[in-house]
């Protein structure tokens, strides 16, 4: 007999099938059953998590989850966010509804917990918006030509140092902390850390961090990068570094790492496979062809849990204030008229400036998509073209919005 819908159970996941949710998970991606070595290292991060998990009897079939941390969102304030990781069904039980209800439960529960927001990283970019999130920050893929990118201007002065392995868990975390903080950066709980550093701390891979320090000694910035050696490496030309990570207290510094990484001898292309859209090392660089974009994606797609407590959150620029009607179907708390202005958000009745959906608000909610774009797009419901561009004088926000990590 073949299985409907109403045979089908979703609900949390107990400890003890973790495991269980996280081969099905893989299958659905595609992707071999975990290994006894890896599931030792991947199974600390199923513990703070949220999870649910779709099931035909005893047999797992689905999965979505959730890890618990803060986004920084604009003027600074990091707001509790739900990662929604780990989703997949599998390809015998896709089209029976399965990913809706276990999304649905998975962003119930963690409004119920208190979140703001969610967020997560879309494997293809049609799936989610159905769910509320709207597509908040890209990213640009680079390929940068050592040999024609230097001098830069613009690095802050001050020196660098590459960390003995030992060094690394102690500096790194704490300098991420304190210099991450575009809007989009989110914490690091320590098992992302095990996870982004596992070749290096293990030794597997040519693999190093450099520090720089600012002139009074203090660390302000830092990169993670990797070396891929031609098949012919002496004398080769195309001798590249991947860089992983690299972060800094603001433009000079991140120019002061990449200054040290385009100067490192035998390297002549450098890669990097998500940065900001507004990377200022392409206007930095002494030929600014030798930093090619190679492509551009949906880094960050956000979708709002709490309307009323995410837009209390961020800061706004000083302009009039803009009146959203906010339709939210699954959540119905979100479903309002709200003031937003310098003074504060507040509920109120009556006539709004905008009306829009609450993916609209997700993907305008960090100020790194624009209002006018959206609605240029036929993305709000109801509102003027002037009062867009009104919006967009409170939302805009500078750096442009950027996570920079993977989860």
């Amino acid at each position: 007999m073949a299985t409907t819908p109403a045979d089908l159970d979703v609900r949390a996941t107990m400890p003890h099938e973790h495991r269980t949710a996280c081969d099905t998970m893989r299958a659905a991606l595609l992707t071999e059953p975990i290994s006894d070595a890896d599931w030792e290292r991947a199974a600390p991060s199923w513990e703070p998590h949220t999870s649910f998990t779709a099931w035909d009897g005893a047999r797992c079939v689905g999965h979505a989850g959730a890890f618990h941390f803060h986004t920084v969102v604009p003027g600074g304030e990091r707001v509790p966010t739900a990662g929604v990781t780990r989703v997949g069904v599998l390809p015998t039980h896709t089209r029976k509804g399965l990913l809706t209800r276990m999304m649905h439960q998975l962003l119930l529960a963690s409004y119920a917990e208190g979140k703001a927001i969610a967020s997560l990283r879309a494997s293809e970019a049609v799936i989610y918006g159905r769910f509320g999130f709207g597509m908040a920050g890209g990213s640009h893929a680079l390929s940068i030509d050592t040999r024609t990118v230097r001098p830069l201007r613009g690095a802050a002065s001050g020196s660098c140092r590459v960390l003995q392995i030992d060094e690394v868990l102690d500096v790194v975390p704490a300098l991420y902390a304190r210099v991450a903080t575009r809007a989009g950066a989110v914490d690091r709980p320590g098992f992302m850390w095990r996870r982004s550093l596992q070749h290096l701390l293990d030794r597997s891979k040519p693999e190093f961090v450099v520090v720089h320090s600012d002139a009074d000694g203090t660390d302000d910035g830092f990169a993670h990068y990797r070396l891929a050696w031609g098949e012919n490496s002496i004398g080769a030309n195309h001798n590249t570094a991947e860089v992983i990570d690299l972060f800094g207290d603001g433009a000079a510094a991140e120019l002061a790492v990449w200054a040290f990484l385009t100067d490192i001898d035998l390297i002549h292309t450098i890669t990097t496979n998500s940065r900001p859209i507004d990377e200022p090392l392409w206007r930095a660089a002494g030929d600014m062809r030798a930093v090619n974009v190679t492509s551009r994606f949906d880094e960050q797609w956000v979708r709002i849990l709490d309307a009323e407590a995410a837009l209390r959150a961020r800061s706004y620029r000083p302009a009039a204030a803009v009146t959203l009607s906010v339709i939210d179907p699954l959540l119905s708390d979100n479903t309002g008229t709200f003031r937003v202005s310098t003074d504060g958000v507040h509920r109120v009745s009556g006539q709004a400036d905008l009306t829009v959906g609450i993916a609209a608000l997700g993907a305008a909610y960090f100020g790194g998509t624009s209002w006018h774009e959206l609605w240029a797009a036929g993305r709000i419901d109801e509102g003027s073209e002037e009062a867009a561009r009104r919006a967009d004088d409170l939302f805009t926000h500078w750096p442009a919005t950027w996570c920079g990590t993977f989860f």
